[in-house]
């Protein structure tokens, strides 16, 4: 799942019960703790309170530690921004999958070798 990350520019910025000023706030951070989360609702017009274009993200957790209950927070509120540095965090890369040699060597302790060769792959 994609998730993004952002650091609120002033202390007390709100999370709240829904993407809106009025819904219930529960907790507020502080300028430069990293905001992490894995949903982003936007405005998708004007309105009491909100702007096209405005930007709230569903947080998952705060300084690496998953909150214990989700809420949203503005990036960007009435136009103006709430948060900086707002950036999708790249999932690593899945290790590569095992690829079978086409044999191998194996000496035993008197210092004999044998080469194996494989022939088939029997199940993928």
């Amino acid at each position: 799942m994609t998730q993004y990350s952002m650091t609120p520019i002033t202390s007390g910025t709100r999370m709240r019960s829904d993407h809106k000023t009025s819904a219930s706030v529960f907790a507020s951070y502080n300028r430069g703790q990293l905001i992490v989360g894995d949903e982003i609702w936007e405005a998708p017009a004007d309105g009491a309170e909100v702007k096209k274009g405005d930007k709230w993200l569903k947080v998952t957790s705060v300084d690496g530690v998953i909150v214990a209950e989700r809420g949203w927070m503005a990036y960007v509120h009435k136009g103006v921004p709430i948060c900086d540095n707002f950036k999708e965090i790249e999932e690593p890369n899945p290790p590569p999958a095992p690829v079978f040699p086409e044999s191998f060597t194996l000496t035993n302790p008197s210092g004999a070798k044998a080469e194996y060769v494989f022939v088939r792959i029997i199940e993928e």
